[in-house]
């Protein structure tokens, strides 16, 4: 059966705990700091010019703050302190509100939500607000209270009075943080608008009354003339960044507004911590006669732009250096989500890659961990792609056994220079190791083991091949192709600058020709490489269908008569009538074995890399990179992270 209610048709109501003001002001109510800091952006918000602060050293002595901005009419009292979450931004737009005659443009307003109207509840169960507007001054007393309504507004009486402004008091309850604390704070938070004074206890916070807690620079600045930098720092992140950024004085007069985007682009998110904590003010009385009429800007000018650019530079140094710890971390942990890839990398990759990730977080200071984890990905995916460096053309002209000329080439270069071209080496065994494992084997794929490894060992050929210009050509792989007619494997799958054939690959490279105005004109240098398979024996047969190819690129008109074409044609053996290089006109077919192209190689590579391993060149620079790598320091951190949980 059920239950019958007790008054049918009745509404029912929720009511409020005693903790509901708590809970929905927050820090407002709760923090000292908040508190105060939100009683001022009132009357910031009100056009204020003056706010004058009466700030007890100890319990049971009166508070206020008092400003002489728009001030509130009865109607608008009621409205704005009795509606929980008020609407600011609808009911008043997004700048201050100013008494009549004394409108400022580009002022913005802090409040959104109408939190900081109960800020004076940290002070006290109840306070008195004195607010004047159209000649009428009005009086209340706000209570805290539960139950049915969170806070009671009691009307005490209505004055006629003939200025306008608000004042809040309260007999507070609480010991306070001293004057000086309390003009360091307010002044830290307001400094940037030199026509916003604050008063407390009747003394006049100043500008250089704060320069302890500033970091003064003097820039000079050529053709311009001296700018004076101040730094301050809040300590603490409020919940807005109206009065943070970067603001400009001329001749103690505020000129715009503040904001992170002083030249090129916002210097950091006005809405990350940073962005709320740091203030900077620059005095630039030096720009005087390129501040507009209505000191919303500056001219654009190049005096302007000079100015801009130098306090630009300074400011996003001085920013790199407060928050390298910051970038630190995030670092590291871009670099150890990466750490597989990295490890697959040469010294030198690596380092880019940690460079990187140090760079664009501070010429993005807005990327998320995310974002940065990614482009650390990309970037090292490409790092592992690269195939070369142009210092080794000059390493490839030296013979093995003269190492004299290594000291003069290093007194050249620099040590990234140096550990560059060990890294280069250390790929060149690599890759020579693993040819040395597959070229004698009847198994071998040409197609897929040997080319592409070929395709990245054309230095292997001599120094006239160094050159990173080198690519494959797949326009001349069509010519071989359609010469061959038949003979060419039919399979999608395969890459369309190879030629497949039964017993062999065949790869076709080129580098770009260029006329008198660096524009590609044609093709400068062919090279033919034809691997055949493991255990075969190159006879004159072969070397003629290798010039047999040269021929058909020059007849279609790809290659013009006097451009060079090399071909190599690479076999186990080669028959005793075949060991000579042929040549026809600008062609040249030279046979060789597998094993004495790597002799070859590994000897122009091995003794220089052995003299290079007992220099200091090796071992890693970049110290949060040799963190993300160590596996100890790996295993250290998430020991430390479970201790934390």
């Amino acid at each position: 059966m059920v239950q019958k209610l007790v008054n049918a048709g009745q509404i029912l109501k929720p009511t409020f705990g005693e903790g509901f003001l708590n809970q929905h002001a927050g820090r407002v109510i709760n923090d000292v700091h908040y508190a105060t800091v939100e009683l001022v952006a009132n009357a910031w918000d009100a056009g204020a010019e003056h706010v004058r602060i009466t700030w007890p050293s100890a319990e049971g002595a009166e508070v206020s703050f008092a400003d002489d901005g728009s001030g509130m009419t009865a109607a608008e009292f009621a409205q704005r302190w009795l509606q929980l979450s008020y609407n600011r931004l609808k009911d008043q737009g997004q700048f201050a509100t100013f008494p009549r005659g004394k409108t400022r443009a580009n002022r913005r307003a802090f409040g959104r939500n109408g939190l900081g109207r109960h800020a004076m509840f940290y002070f006290a169960e109840e306070y008195v607000v004195e607010t004047t507007k159209d000649g009428v001054t009005s009086t209340f007393r706000v209570t805290r209270s539960a139950g049915e309504t969170p806070l009671q507004v009691e009307p005490l009486r209505a004055d006629v009075a003939s200025s306008s402004g608000t004042t809040l008091r309260a007999i507070t309850d609480k010991t306070l943080i001293t004057e000086d604390e309390l003009r360091d704070l307010i002044g830290s938070r307001f400094v940037v608008d030199p026509e916003f004074s604050i008063w407390v206890n009747d003394r006049l916070v100043r500008l250089t009354d704060l320069d302890h807690l500033s970091y003064i620079a003097r820039l000079n600045v050529e053709a311009v003339g001296d700018l004076v930098l101040r730094r301050f720092d809040s300590q603490m992140a409020g919940r807005t960044s109206k009065q943070s950024g970067v603001a400009w004085w001329v001749h103690r007069r505020q000129v715009g507004s503040p904001s992170w985007d002083v030249f090129d682009g916002p210097l950091v998110d006005a809405r990350t911590n940073v962005g709320k904590r740091f203030v900077y003010v620059v005095e630039a009385d030096c720009l005087a006669s390129v501040v507009k009429p209505d000191w919303s800007g500056f001219y654009s000018s190049a005096k302007t732009n000079l100015a801009r650019r130098a306090a630009s530079e300074f400011i996003r140094d001085d920013l790199r250096s407060l928050t390298s710890d910051f970038r630190r971390d995030r670092k590291l942990q871009a670099l150890r989500a990466n750490r597989q890839a990295l490890e697959k990398l040469p010294i030198v990759s690596r380092e880019n890659v940690a460079k990187f990730a140090e760079e664009i977080q501070v010429r993005s200071p807005t990327i998320t961990p995310r974002d940065l984890e990614n482009a650390v990905e990309v970037l090292a995916q490409l790092e592992q792609a690269r195939s070369g460096f142009g210092l080794l053309e000059k390493l490839a002209k030296l013979a093995a056994h003269d190492l004299d000329a290594l000291d003069g080439i290093l007194a050249e270069w620099s040590i990234q220079d140096a550990r560059r071209v060990l890294d280069e080496l250390r790929f060149r065994l690599d890759l020579i190791s693993q040819l040395e494992r597959l070229v004698e084997s009847h198994n071998t794929d040409e197609l897929h083991d040997l080319q592409p490894l070929f395709e990245r060992g054309l230095w292997m050929f001599g120094p006239n091949f160094e050159s990173i210009t080198f690519s494959s050509n797949r326009t001349l792989a069509t010519v071989v192709k359609e010469f061959l007619g038949d003979r060419v494997l039919k399979d999608e799958r395969l890459r369309p600058d190879f030629v497949a054939l039964p017993d062999a690959s065949i790869g076709a490279y080129s580098t770009d020709s260029y006329d008198d105005e660096n524009e590609v004109d044609g093709i400068e240098r062919v090279v033919l490489v034809e691997l055949k398979r493991g255990g075969y024996t190159i006879s004159v047969k072969e070397k003629d269908q290798a010039l047999g190819y040269a021929r058909a690129l020059r007849t279609a008109g790809r290659i013009g008569r006097d451009t060079p074409i090399t071909a190599y044609v690479l076999g186990t053996v080669i028959d005793s009538f075949a060991e000579d290089t042929s040549s026809e006109g600008e062609t040249k077919i030279i046979p060789l074995r597998y094993a004495d192209l790597l002799r070859r190689a590994h000897a122009r590579t091995f003794n220089l890399l052995a003299h290079m391993e007992r220099s200091r060149f090796c071992g890693l620079i970049d110290s949060e990179l040799s963190e993300a790598l160590d596996p100890a320091q790996l295993e250290m951190s998430l020991s430390n992270t479970d201790d934390a949980a």
